[in-house]
């Protein structure tokens, strides 16, 4: 099941303390008939419950963390001009020059709501992603991967 596998994972990673992203007041809203429908059929809550319950048998703390606010944030100055959140993935913050990846930004957002970490501390785990970069190639109408195309 989806939850023992989440805490498995915490467990493994020796984390005391899971935020659960919970979208306050969202059954409230009105989405339309069939956005009412999808909604009401999410079992957003249900998920909660069961790592709740299985968090507290196995010693992990699970909190509900308002996500309002958080993607459009910055984590690193505090920054909230919405136009930092550029589109779906990327995030850009004015003040300060972060970029990043929108969703990490808003939960390292909520992970501060909750822990904080003394300043200045080294919270990486050493790994950074190698992103690809994948150019057009006129000449044969194709995209390719920036060193085929530049050798």
């Amino acid at each position: 099941m989806l939850s023992d596998a989440i805490l498995t994972e915490c467990i493994g990673r020796d984390v005391g303390t899971l935020a659960v992203s919970w979208p306050e007041d969202v059954r409230e809203s009105d989405w339309g008939k069939t956005g009412n429908k999808k909604l009401h059929s999410w079992a957003f809550d249900r998920i909660y419950q069961y790592l709740e319950y299985k968090g507290e048998v196995r010693g992990v703390e699970v909190l509900k963390e308002n996500e309002w606010n958080t993607s459009k944030t910055c984590s690193r100055c505090g920054d909230d001009t919405k136009s930092n959140r550029k589109h779906r993935g990327l995030y850009v913050c004015s003040s300060c020059g972060l970029v990043g990846n929108a969703d990490c930004n808003g939960a390292e957002n909520m992970r501060q709501k909750i822990t904080l970490s003394p300043h200045g501390e080294d919270r990486s785990n050493g790994c950074m992603a190698q992103p690809s970069t994948y150019l057009f190639d006129r000449e044969s109408g194709m995209f390719h991967t920036r060193e085929q195309v530049v050798s």
